[in-house]
């Protein structure tokens, strides 16, 4: 009878529109290994993903410092003040896009951290290793405040003092 609830109760939450339906865990037995295997790939391969996105950003950005200053040196040599100064100013918003992104991967990749730590307790367990507990073992999985923000602070306020110093020179 309880299934015959369970039942009625998915096809009815599948009629109503926009109601999203929680999807139904695999049964325990013979599989659950693969599952597990299927699981932890997935979530890895999600950190994985969303970490070199962050590496892809930090490439775009680094290249894009480098074609801005050598702008900006080029308009302050050839006496294009304006021009030096706006490029400061695109400089300090590739910084600003640049950390807002970086943190945002950063963000993304860290939401596949808990469900590798379940996966590695649950293995660690199973085998008796606690040495597989690495997302526990590690120190600095909490640390909140990146060098990055230090960076890009920098960066940006380096930026708009070149702006600055390109307008009122």
């Amino acid at each position: 009878m309880g299934k015959t609830i369970s039942s009625v109760r998915t096809a009815i939450t599948q009629w109503i529109p926009g109601r999203r339906v929680a999807p139904i865990p695999p049964p325990p037995g013979p599989n659950d290994h693969e599952s597990l295997v299927a699981a932890l790939e997935h979530a890895t391969r999600w950190y994985e993903y969303r970490i070199s996105q962050g590496l892809q950003v930090l490439n775009f950005y680094l290249v894009s410092t480098a074609v801005n200053s050598a702008a900006y040196v080029a308009a302050l040599q050839a006496k294009l003040d304006a021009v030096a100064g706006a490029v400061g100013l695109v400089a300090a918003l590739v910084s600003v896009a640049a950390a807002l992104a970086g943190w945002r991967s950063r963000g993304l990749a860290r939401l596949a951290l808990q469900p590798i730590a379940e996966i590695q307790d649950r293995l660690a367990a199973t085998l008796n290793m606690d040495s597989l507990r690495l997302v526990q073992r590690n120190p600095h999985r909490t640390f909140t405040t990146p060098i990055s923000l230090v960076m890009f602070v920098l960066a940006c306020a380096i930026s708009v003092s070149g702006a600055l110093y390109a307008w009122l020179r």
